[in-house]
């Protein structure tokens, strides 16, 4: 593995190879996680098998930062967020969650809210760890995920953030842009598949995959740059976002998007990264959040973005979450 401040790269899985009967050591070495049990995570075993299988094309991911900056981030609160959460089991961690998805289509919204900087929407679609309690110190937030925005060429991409609440006297992380993951194309109605993993070094595993194309990517997100934070583990998040403008400390208005349901809504709770596990679903402890904006003639505040469970006709996904976009007029 080559590393980088932020990243380490696993070697390339060989065409053809099969990853299905792959041994632990050569996941670890290509960067999947690690085969689910079939007694004790069925459901789990299902996303591994789907991530795994079909059309399969794995590439060292390339990186850049966004064009404009943004915090991709944990302001945790009824205006930036809507989705599902699940908060660990004390004093277990939840240490994987995965999530799968479909690249909605976005239009600019037929009103854009009061106080944000311009009518230039944006969204953020993301599988994250932590974040919740935003405003404590040290709080950090490792997301990966897909960027949907009207007005941008293309409109869809791949990207990945990992989010830390600084003190004022403590040296700031360098989070005022996400990362874009490049050689990822996403076109409209693709099939997202992504998760993390913490590792005993407290690094992160970051795997996304569009598996309409087979194209997959993996990586090391390292937690050695963002210096003292908080052990990761207390809650995991799947989230549409409107993100924020690090200038102006505004939020972007929310575009218009198609319905997005976030399937394979599972995370996994134990001792460590090697302990044994307990599988959770949004059946557990699930919050549901709603993204609320304020709009003018006549002033009011509403929800424009609600957040649903859903219950799955395949036994093996039983639970998920759907945002739905609420025209404001």
């Amino acid at each position: 593995m080559s590393e980088n401040d932020s990243h380490g790269f696993y070697e390339v899985v060989p065409d053809g190879f099969d990853l299905l009967g792959a041994t632990p050591d050569k996941l670890d070495l290509y960067g999947i996680p690690q085969r689910p049990d079939p007694e004790t995570e069925p459901q789990l075993l299902a996303f591994w098998t789907r991530l795994v299988s079909g059309k399969f094309k794995a590439r060292r991911p390339t990186f850049s930062s966004i064009e404009q900056p943004l915090l991709g981030g944990a302001q945790e609160s009824m205006l930036n967020w809507s989705g599902g959460l699940i908060s660990a089991p004390w004093p277990k961690r939840l240490v994987f969650v995965s999530a799968g998805w479909h690249a909605p289509g976005v239009r600019p919204p037929s009103a854009p809210a009061l106080f944000t900087p311009s009518n230039d929407s944006k969204s953020l679609l993301w599988v994250g760890l932590d974040g919740h309690n935003g405003l404590l110190p040290n709080i950090s937030l490792p997301q990966i995920g897909t960027g949907h925005w009207p007005n941008r060429k293309p409109q869809h991409f791949a990207w990945r953030d990992w989010w830390r609440n600084s003190p004022a006297e403590a040296v700031k992380a360098p989070n005022k842009a996400i990362t874009l993951i490049d050689n990822l194309p996403i076109n409209t109605g693709d099939e997202i598949l992504a998760g993390l993993a913490v590792l005993v070094s407290e690094d992160v595993l970051c795997f996304i995959k569009n598996h309409t194309t087979g194209e997959f990517r993996s990586f090391l997100a390292k937690r050695q740059p963002l210096g003292d934070i908080e052990p990761l583990g207390s809650t995991v998040e799947w989230v549409m976002e409107r993100p924020t403008d690090p200038a102006s400390g505004k939020l972007f208005p929310l575009p218009d998007y198609d319905t997005v349901n976030f399937k394979y809504c599972l995370a996994r709770a134990a001792d460590g990264p090697l302990g044994p596990g307990r599988l959770m679903t949004l059946a557990d402890n699930a919050l549901m959040i709603q993204m609320r904006a304020a709009f003018a003639d006549p002033y009011r505040t509403v929800i424009v973005s609600r957040a649903t469970t859903r219950k799955e006709k395949d036994s093996n996904d039983p639970i998920g979450v759907t945002c739905t976009f609420q025209s404001p007029t």
